[in-house]
């Protein structure tokens, strides 16, 4: 049975396993709430903001979310698969073992979010302010990210191979162990990679 939001604010309510779907949410405010297993699936969210709440094993997939935020919440084996996001803030949000086939950010801000062992591949990230974003071990193989702000970003172990970097900011960003074959990045970013590395780059003042 489809659960009906009749509230503008909901504080440590338990919507678990609760069918949500295709419904209208804006301007509604969710505060340490647990969804585990709810279903969100085609859900058009604006103006609607998630703090602190529990996603365990819930289905967002095919949600559109229009200046929402999803502030401090949890993750786990969720579908966020064809989901579009725009204009949404993910602060410090921790995604775990979650599905993000076909998931589209614009104009979102990813600060202190975690994807850590994520697959993001060939995702378009482009333009995203992801400072300080943790994507160690992330999969982000063809990935676009040109523009994206990624100063101090954690990208060790990540699979960056064949991603487009041009533009972006990479000021103190970790690169251990990073793979960036075939990965395109401009003069700029070059000088500031093999200055993190010891090296001098031959002709970069020219």
């Amino acid at each position: 049975m489809t659960f009906m939001l009749d509230e503008n604010n909901y504080v440590g309510e338990d919507f678990v396993e609760v069918d949500l779907s295709d419904q209208e949410i804006t301007g509604v405010d969710f505060t340490e709430c647990d969804f585990s297993g709810a279903v969100l699936a085609g859900c058009l969210t604006s103006r609607t903001t998630f703090t602190r709440c529990t996603f365990v094993g819930a289905e967002l997939y095919s949600t559109k979310h229009s200046a929402s935020s999803f502030v401090g919440c949890e993750f786990e084996r969720t579908s966020w698969a064809d989901a579009v996001l725009t204009g949404c803030r993910l602060l410090g949000s921790t995604f775990t073992s979650c599905r993000l086939t076909g998931i589209r950010f614009t104009e979102c801000d990813l600060t202190l979010a975690s994807f850590a062992g994520e697959k993001l591949a060939g995702a378009d990230l482009s333009g995203l302010r992801m400072r300080e974003i943790n994507l160690t071990g992330s999969d982000l193989h063809g990935c676009d990210l040109r523009g994206a702000d990624l100063a101090g970003a954690r990208t060790t172990r990540a699979n960056l191979s064949g991603a487009d970097l041009r533009g972006a900011v990479i000021d103190a960003a970790t690169w251990v162990g990073a793979t960036l074959t075939g990965a395109t990045i401009d003069v700029d970013q070059a000088v500031l990679y093999a200055a993190s590395h010891g090296l001098t780059l031959a002709g970069a003042d020219r």
